[in-house]
């Protein structure tokens, strides 16, 4: 599999809506310009524009929670910085296969 795995995550517009989230994974880019296309129809290619990211890293199986923590102390790290933070989209990141125990890489991104 690829790494990282990323996941786009659009939150709901009220406390009883539902977010949206986008699991998304890289194409090597030796195999961009021709990728293979799905067989499912529920799984596309999708051509992304450039974007710059903030990045914090951790460590660890992440919950909901830790995602959201991790995501909060990122924020407040790059606006005190005087960077202007995008609010939506968060961006999630996971680099190490589930089935390791130790040493595991995950990321959150926000969008400057």
């Amino acid at each position: 599999m690829t790494v990282p795995v990323a996941m786009r995550i659009i939150p709901g517009e009220g406390p009883n809506c539902e977010s949206n989230f986008t699991m998304s994974f890289y194409i090597p880019s030796d195999m961009q310009e021709i990728p293979l296309q799905p067989t499912d129809p529920l799984v596309y290619v999708e051509e992304r524009a450039e974007f710059t990211v903030v990045a914090r890293r951790f460590g660890g199986f992440p919950t909901d929670l830790s995602w959201s923590a991790e995501a909060s102390v990122l924020y407040g790290l790059a606006s005190g910085e005087g960077l202007v933070v995008r609010d939506v989209p968060l961006w999630t990141a996971s680099y190490t296969d589930i089935s390791v125990i130790t040493d595991r890489r995950n990321e959150v991104w926000l969008e400057i």
